[in-house]
């Protein structure tokens, strides 16, 4: 395998680490990735606590949304909802704080991710090394224009278009 600047190892070590707080194994990981191997994430996931860290995910905007709605629901049944109202206002206070186009290029990476994710799982899953490879391409060539999209995007954000 190559040997890569600082920058660019960091870089994949922080690739590597989303894909397996994820739940993706270290050998998918290793295909997607393409320029590592699998022996290489194992000794990453070891070395940087990986482990650790998918245990202490943060939770997604989503999740919070959703949490919000399932105790609006539960109050709406006569149930006790999982967060107070006030903890429900505090949450959708803070999300307020995003301007609209934070909210948006938040929803936008989130749906990326994801869409990211459903292509692992279906390489994982896939039957033949000709399927696998098929998606392997697909996906490095979407998320090259996901990529784009995310920075445009990012810039807009921050003013620096």
């Amino acid at each position: 395998m190559a040997r890569f600047t600082k920058a660019e190892r960091e870089k994949r070590i922080e690739l590597a680490k989303r894909l397996y707080i994820k739940g993706f194994d270290a050998e998918t990981i290793a295909e997607a990735m393409t320029d590592v191997t699998a022996s290489t994430v194992t000794k990453w996931i070891e070395q940087y606590g990986f482990e650790t860290m998918k245990r202490m995910q943060t939770i997604a905007l989503s999740e919070i949304r959703s949490s919000i709605l399932e105790s609006y629901a539960a109050v709406l049944q006569g149930e006790k909802p999982k967060i107070t109202p006030d903890q429900a206002a505090k949450y959708a206070t803070a999300f307020e704080k995003f301007s609209q186009h934070k909210q948006v290029l938040t929803y936008m990476h989130e749906a990326f991710e994801l869409l990211h994710e459903e292509f692992m799982r279906d390489m994982q899953n896939a039957k033949t090394k000709k399927e696998r490879e098929s998606i392997l391409l697909f996906m490095r060539e979407s998320r090259n224009r996901q990529d784009k999209v995310l920075t445009t995007l990012t810039n807009k954000v921050l003013g620096n278009e």
